[in-house]
């Protein structure tokens, strides 16, 4: 009989402590449902009219939060979109092969030339190849720094429009997202705006018989880059290869990309760096 009652009595502690749980976590639960409906229905109003090939990004991207601050990104380009947009795969697969692929790569190759030489023991490696839109989602997805700050914007958003009656309007939300400033910008920039993407960037890691030393890694820039002098020896290689190279990054802060500036196509630079030097000619009588 007593056992009985022991056992009765557990399984309402049991019940009671599950009801109490059940009290906690589901309205937390649905509240945060709530909230993602609304950001997800931010991100449909504000994107509504974009870039056909910003919408698909979008809709390839995990959460609601980090699609709101790519939207952002997009709206702050405005009407130059289409021209910043990632090249399609094909173009991406024969930049090599290009005229502007090559003088990119001599380019590149006469930065790694000075660096060398300027710095006996030690190489740069870089990644010469355009960044893919897939790539740059992938990377999109899983940044932790973005994760930070689409959580901010959100916030920021929900603080503003807080005391309004029903939804903001696109213009209000607009507005509100080209408006809005992070406190540390994130460390990517968003799908489909990467300089990567156009050839027009390139990243720099400096080696030592195979193993990196100075990498890729934000949160190491100031002690593996600046404290260890491969700023400035970096900084002195670009100035010795010529001008077609600026940086590097400021913000965010990434000693390690440098903007790159092609020649015009057609022009003798250009001309000059993918045929190499014109054979010498004999001088003809001025006229």
């Amino acid at each position: 009989m007593a056992t009985a009652m022991i056992r009765r009595a557990a399984r309402d502690l049991v019940r009671a402590a599950v009801c109490l749980l059940a009290a906690m976590f589901v309205p937390a639960m649905a509240a945060a449902h709530t909230d993602s409906g609304r950001t997800e229905a931010w991100v449909r109003e504000a994107s509504t009219g974009l870039y056909p090939r910003a919408i698909d990004a979008l809709s390839r991207i995990v959460d609601p939060e980090r699609r709101l601050l790519a939207v952002r990104a997009y709206l702050r380009v405005g009407d130059a979109l289409p021209e910043r947009w990632t090249w399609p795969q094909e173009r991406l697969a024969s930049y090599d092969s290009t005229p502007e692929g090559k003088m990119a790569d001599a380019d590149i190759d006469a930065v790694c030339t000075a660096f060398a030489a300027a710095n006996p023991g030690f190489t740069l490696e870089v990644n010469r190849q355009p960044r893919s839109l897939e790539s740059q989602l992938a990377h999109w997805n899983e940044n932790a720094s973005v994760r930070a700050v689409a959580a901010s914007l959100t916030a920021q958003l929900e603080l503003r429009f807080a005391g309004i009656t029903g939804a903001p309007s696109q213009e209000e939300l607009r507005a509100a997202l080209v408006e809005w400033k992070p406190p540390v910008a994130a460390t990517l920039a968003a799908p489909g705006l990467s300089a990567h993407g156009q050839g027009r960037a390139f990243d720099f890691q400096v080696m030592r018989n195979g193993r990196i030393v100075a990498g890729l890694d934000a949160a190491s820039a100031r002690a593996r880059w600046d404290a260890a002098g491969w700023t400035r020896r970096l900084e002195s290689a670009m100035r010795v290869a010529g001008g077609r190279f600026s940086g590097p990054l400021s913000s965010p802060y990434e000693p390690w990309h440098y903007a790159y500036t092609p020649a015009p196509h057609g022009s003798p630079a250009l001309t000059a760096r993918v045929q190499g030097p014109a054979p010498a000619t004999l001088a003809s009588p001025q006229r």
